[in-house]
């Protein structure tokens, strides 16, 4: 069998392969501390990676050549996982006290602000002290509890408008985050606590005080932000003030499943894109500029100058975009090429890529888990690794007539749908896993995006910020509009077209692992054979098809209680007939479905006074033998759900448990256990919560 690489003497490995192999141990040092810390503590953890490196000194010292390679590596490379290890374990994680939920009135300052749809306003508030309406308690004692952390507030359009740094007196109804609402689902609670946040919620009154002290940056991207609402109409607005500020609290539910459903949700998140096309245009502008003094760029690199000059633009817009992870990565990436063009050196690889994720999670190892890191990387490990396989078999042929204008065209089109069908389908396993649901029309819809970004709608951005000191922004706004109007068009459209939105269960964790190793181990590992690569894929895509789908799900989301069961033909039920967009994809995600039926109006229910009976195909059952689930909304009709179900999903809390042993879940037990699933087999039905100690 043959490498994947050609044939060659050098053996010595490179950077990228040692990049590679730091990083992949610094991951797996991550995984393992969160997946085994709790079950076989800290002290076996460390002691297993202790005894492997022993073992690895010995292969180097008394046996053969090969595990003496073997030895040598694995001494090098396990302190890294090591390193990992500990980074997660001793970094302290976000602080894990939640404020107290209710009515609360409380003094502070507003850190951040930003518009949003309907007139609204999302804030930042950072509290003095906090008490229950009508109490006044000093500090931030509360109940007894020392209570940090933000508060992540909605204003209402009635409410007076704030901005950083005003002084205020609010009165706020105060919620925890979203817990994890399903097991393998987001856990929202673990995300706003990373953030900062120790509460949600809502104000009821506010108050103007004065003015304290508040972040230049937060002032800036609050001012970017009101400047681009004056100059252009709401919907281009919203889209405006995502790409230049990353705010896209004014980006309507619609627009967002828009450019979701035709594959253009990327523009809408700062990232290499973004980067890669405010820096260009920088360089690209003053480059110009120095063109225009022969005598000075004659005897000075021009190029290697507007280089340089372009990187503090790239500070300013990764401030200004709130520094998101994706944004990190991309402004690192461009300060290696910066850096790569001053010293005459290849501009992109993978060396690069991956000591920005290793920056990134010594920094922060939690990020490891973060959506936009996994998507951003592999997307971005992909289109670089891509090209580094063109540039090893590209042939290059001698031809005394220039391409035409026809055939530029084209190899740009046929680039662009390369680097979307490569990016797209990188970053595809991680989509499905976090959101479950991808579509069949990014190419076509990037075709179509992608030349309206990179000629007109972040150029003429680029341009709003330089002539923004002059007053003279307007004019590149309009410009911007110009761009936006039909991209927001061309998303509409396609989100219209069939398989939109494909809708499939989640793939396993074992999946992303197998698919990332059949992505990585190529590069990381140079004699890999080629049977390797679809062998990981072919087992990925394996467990990803054997994996046991639900048959019910149910959750407590905001005091009320969701439940969504498979029936007997394969049709989604859901207990309630009213639910939001996402509340519908949360319960449905770990089904693969788009849509449910409302109990009552589905075939095959049997409805009596205050509840409906499901019937559910068994493992292994015939069609008579089907097993039937309970939805009950009223109490009285427990006693009768009880004798005629396998199981009860209770709207209610049951006062007592079923004479016959029927199993009920109510509100009471799922505020215990939290979100469950469940799986059908012979002996009944298997249950898995999200606090699996409960």
């Amino acid at each position: 069998m043959k490498s994947l690489w050609p044939t060659t003497t050098n053996t010595t490995p490179r950077p990228s392969e040692v990049s590679l192999r730091v990083v992949t141990m610094v991951m797996a040092g991550i995984m393992v501390e969160d997946v085994m810390a709790e079950s076989m503590g800290g002290v076996m953890i460390a002691a297993a990676i202790g005894i492997i490196w022993l073992m690895a000194g010995v292969c180097c010292w008394r046996f053969s050549e090969q595990l003496k390679a073997l030895g040598m590596t694995m001494l090098m490379l396990l302190p890294f996982a090591a390193l990992g290890f500990a980074m997660a374990s001793f970094t302290g994680g976000p602080q894990k006290e939640l404020h107290p939920p209710g009515v609360m009135t409380a003094t502070g300052t507003v850190a951040m602000a930003e518009a949003m749809t309907r007139s609204r306003q999302r804030i930042r508030f950072t509290p003095d002290g906090v008490g229950s309406k009508g109490t006044n308690v000093g500090g931030t004692n509360v109940g007894g509890a020392n209570v940090k952390g933000d508060w992540r507030l909605i204003v209402p359009a009635e409410a007076a408008s704030l901005s950083p740094g005003d002084r205020v007196t609010l009165t706020a109804r105060l919620q925890h985050p979203l817990p994890r609402l399903l097991p393998g689902g987001f856990d929202f609670t673990a995300h706003a606590l990373r953030h900062g946040f120790s509460a949600t919620g809502f104000v009821r009154e506010v108050e103007v005080t004065g003015q304290g002290d508040a972040s230049t940056i937060a002032v800036m991207r609050y001012h970017l932000q009101q400047r681009i609402i004056a100059a252009l109409p709401e919907e281009k607005a919203a889209v405006a003030s995502a790409l230049l500020v990353g705010l896209r609290g004014l980006i309507t539910p619609g627009l967002r499943e828009d450019f979701r459903a035709s594959g253009l949700a990327h523009l809408l998140a700062i990232s290499g894109l973004h980067m890669a096309l405010f820096c260009g245009s920088v360089l690209f502008a003053i480059r110009l500029v120095l063109a225009l003094f022969p005598v000075f760029s004659s005897r000075y690199p021009a190029l290697k100058i507007a280089a340089l000059a372009s990187l503090p633009f790239g500070a300013f817009y990764l401030m200004v975009a709130g520094m998101p992870i994706s944004a990190m990565r991309a402004f690192g990436m461009v300060c290696f090429v910066i850096l790569a063009i001053v010293l005459d050196r290849r501009g992109m690889t993978l060396h690069h890529v991956a000591m920005m994720a290793l920056i990134l999670l010594l920094i922060d190892p939690d990020s490891l888990y973060d959506p936009a890191f996994q998507m951003s990387f592999a997307a971005v490990f992909a289109l670089v690794a891509s090209w580094m396989i063109r540039q090893q078999y590209r042939i290059t042929t001698v031809t005394t007539n220039p391409p035409g204008p026809g055939r530029k065209l084209m190899r740009y089109g046929g680039e662009i749908a390369a680097a979307s069908l490569i990016a797209s389908s990188a970053s595809a396993p991680f989509v499905l896993y976090h959101f479950g649901v991808t579509t069949a029309w990014s190419v076509l819809a990037n075709l179509a995006g992608m030349p309206l970004m990179g000629f007109i709608i972040m150029p003429a951005g680029v341009l709003a910020f330089l002539l923004m000191p002059f007053g003279l922004e307007p004019s590149a706004f309009f410009l911007m509009g110009q761009g936006i109007d039909p991209l927001t068009t061309v998303a509409a459209r396609i989100a219209e077209f069939p398989l939109s939105s494909l809708h499939l269960p989640s793939p396993p964790a074992i999946t992303l692992v197998l698919l990332t190793l059949a992505m990585v181990v190529p590069f990381m590992i140079r004699a890999v054979r080629v049977f390797i690569i679809p062998l990981l894929i072919t087992g990925g895509l394996v467990c990803w098809i054997i994996q046991p789908l639900p048959q019910l799900a149910i959750t407590n989301l905001h005091g009320r209680i969701y439940a969504v069961v498979i029936n007997s033909d394969g049709e989604a039920v859901i207990s309630r007939r009213k639910t939001n967009g996402f509340t519908r994809s949360v319960l449905l995600r770990p089904f693969g479905f788009a849509t449910a039926q409302y109990a009552p109006d589905a075939d095959g229910s049997e409805c009596r006074r205050g509840y409906c009976l499901i019937p559910v195909k068994g493992t292994g059952q015939s069609p008579g033998e089907d097993k039937r689930i309970a939805l009950v909304w009223r109490r009285f009709a427990l006693t009768d759900a009880c004798r005629e179900a396998d199981l009860v999903l209770a709207h209610v809390d049951a006062l007592y448990p079923c004479s016959d042993g029927t199993a009920i879940i109510d509100p009471a037990g799922i505020s215990t256990s939290g979100g469950i699933l469940g799986y059908s087999d012979e002996a009944g039905f298997r249950l898995e919560s999200v606090n699996k100690d409960g």
